[in-house]
């Protein structure tokens, strides 16, 4: 059991909850059974796919992770351990996005939740993963001029925008919220929000339910530069090492640096989501879970990126 032991260790140091771990453990001593190999030799911790060890992530970054790999032909039990712990994208969609017009538009733009950390605010949680967006509106009212675009994809019955930028919508697609009657809703490609993001010089990207979002790389893919308000609640999911690996530039608004849209960043951040969130040129490793810090190192890489 010792590779059981190892996660449990691990977990608790990042934070997981560890209530996960037996069910998981049943998983993965199945996994070995199947391979022929012990327990200990087989067992590894993968974010995605089939050896995916901790299952509480979001569902929308596992099935376009599986639909990325469908794509390469690579074999799930083979790919690096790097490549099971990085989030990856199908190339189809990087084509996609390719061919869209990314003439600059407007300079901010905001899509996705909102509502529910506000929700739970007014009933009196106040956990981070609650309190992680506040920001958002404050720079959205502070920033955003009309050409702007603001789209919170949670409202309900009475909301009021907040400004002529706020094109917020009820019944809106939401990629994370799937249509049960439709298996692969969490897969579909949303044109228009990738459209949207190839139109911004910046996109907002504050954590989710937990001190990261998707966003943050899909911003990336679509040639427009993130902005996080702080490390700690935006960037700072320490089992998301393999994403804080990649030392992409952006801007962390507690930095206090102007926000300048630069092209070179644009070009340098496409490279390297390309070679390491895309299989289009092979299982590329950036870095192993051994051979990198947990802690400080990863996230200092991750904040210095902005600022180079």
């Amino acid at each position: 059991m010792a590779g059981l032991a190892l996660a449990q260790t691990v977990l608790a140091f990042q934070g997981i909850p560890q209530t996960l771990l037996q069910e998981e453990g049943k998983q993965h001593q199945l996994l070995a059974a199947r391979t022929g190999q012990s327990e200990q030799q087989h067992f590894r911790m993968c974010h995605w796919g089939p050896e995916q060890f901790y299952s509480g992530l979001s569902g929308r970054a596992q099935a376009v992770w599986n639909l990325a790999l469908e794509e390469s032909g690579l074999d799930a039990y083979n790919v690096s351990d790097y490549a099971c712990n990085v989030p990856k994208v199908p190339w189809s969609w990087v084509g996609k996005i390719q061919t869209m017009d990314h003439t600059k538009q407007r300079s901010y733009n905001f899509q996705g939740a909102y509502m529910f950390s506000v929700v739970h605010q007014q009933l009196g949680d106040k956990r981070p993963q609650y309190t992680a967006r506040n920001w958002l509106i404050d720079f959205v009212k502070e920033n955003f001029t009309d050409i702007d675009l603001l789209k919170i994809s949670d409202i309900t019955a009475g909301y009021k925008p907040i400004g002529p930028y706020d094109k917020s919508t009820l019944g809106g697609f939401d990629s994370h919220h799937p249509n049960s009657s439709d298996p692969h809703y969490f897969a579909s490609f949303d044109e228009p929000y990738f459209e949207e993001m190839a139109a911004s010089n910046f996109t907002l990207c504050p954590g989710g339910d937990r001190p990261w979002s998707m966003r943050f790389y899909e911003a990336i893919a679509a040639g427009s530069i993130p902005i996080i308000n702080s490390v700690t609640f935006d960037t700072g999911a320490k089992d998301m090492w393999a994403l804080w690996e990649i030392p992409y530039k952006y801007y962390t608004l507690t930095d206090g640096e102007p926000l300048v849209y630069r092209q070179d960043w644009v070009d340098y951040n496409t490279e390297l989501f390309i070679k390491y969130q895309t299989f289009h040129q092979g299982d590329n490793e950036l870095a192993s879970p051994m051979s990198s810090p947990k802690t400080g190192g990863n996230v200092a890489q991750a904040d210095m990126a902005g600022k180079a």
